[in-house]
């Protein structure tokens, strides 16, 4: 019901995917990050849409937060996530994801052989839901894995397809400076049916980089650069960039780019860090432009405990 967008160099794979709105940016801060994110250690519940690995590098005992956006044509964009470190056994991370297709006006041809009669039937609903429980650990002091199984759903009106499918994530802190390398692979599971028609889950994979090029991670004001390549199975692979900065703990900057995209390509984005009754507090906003439809604002509230 939701297809990607690829780039116009390669369509032989175009189109051959359901449950696309899996690979939605999911959050604010990963929105515009160019959709770079799989070695930041410091993301908390949100590891469990972008590398569930990175669940076993929160310092946090508990986090959580919730995300919105409105997508094209009057649709709309829901998530939450929630993290608990659990000692000597690792992070549990809980995901749930909705994807609102609006209402759709329903009619009829009560005359098969002719035109422009039908009946009005009323409006019928469209969306797409998953839930995901995550688990991580760490199993040296630099490398981290990270699994999740989700269960996903697709429904225009009575009709619907579910399926059953697993993401695997590393991370790697090289030790090298501040550098970190991670992998993460997403959605992979048997094929699903709609009906009588099979499809192929949207599965990809992700290679990515990421290194503070002024101060550390940990320090008030730093900048993180980020680059990931991405090999989707159902468009051509393609490469993303991130930037972030940080001043003074409290305000955050951020723009990407992502190449290999016909209609996407810039994304920028806030953040507001704060404590409120001592507990980390954090507040994001992100914009992703596009050629055909109307650009899309994403908001995203966390807290840590």
């Amino acid at each position: 019901m939701l297809t990607g967008t690829g780039s116009a160099a390669d369509f032989s794979n175009v189109g051959t995917s359901g449950f696309v709105f899996l690979q939605l940016p999911a959050t604010a801060r990963y929105a515009a990050l160019g959709e770079t994110g799989i070695t930041l250690p410091d993301v908390h519940a949100e590891g469990v849409f972008i590398n569930p690995a990175l669940l076993a590098r929160s310092d946090q005992a508990m986090s959580f937060n919730l995300s919105y956006a409105t997508w094209y044509v009057e649709t709309s964009h829901q998530a939450g996530a929630f993290s608990l470190k659990v000692p000597q056994f690792g992070t549990i991370g809980l995901q749930v994801l909705h994807f609102d297709f609006g209402e759709i006006q329903k009619t009829r041809n009560p005359y098969p052989t002719e035109t422009g009669s039908y009946t009005d039937l009323g409006q019928y609903s469209a969306g797409g839901f998953a839930f995901g429980l995550s688990y991580a650990r760490m199993l040296t002091n630099q490398f981290a894995f990270g699994a999740t199984v989700k269960y996903v759903r697709e429904s225009i009106d009575a009709s619907f397809a579910d399926n059953i499918i697993f993401d695997l994530g590393f991370l790697y802190e090289t030790g090298l400076h501040s550098i970190r390398v991670g992998a993460f692979l997403q959605n992979f599971g048997l094929d699903a049916k709609y009906i009588d028609q099979k499809f192929k889950m949207p599965q990809q994979m992700k290679m990515g980089i990421s290194a503070e090029v002024w101060g550390e991670l940990t320090d008030p004001d730093h900048l993180t650069v980020l680059a990931e390549v991405v090999h989707p199975n159902d468009v051509q692979e393609h490469i993303q960039f991130g930037l972030e900065g940080v001043i003074s703990h409290h305000l955050v900057f951020r723009a990407g780019y992502k190449f290999g995209y016909d209609a996407e390509n810039l994304t920028l984005g806030m953040g507001l860090r704060f404590d409120f009754k001592g507990s980390p507090v954090r507040f994001d906003a992100s914009y992703m432009n596009h050629e055909y439809l109307q650009s899309t604002m994403r908001f995203t509230l966390g807290m840590e405990f």
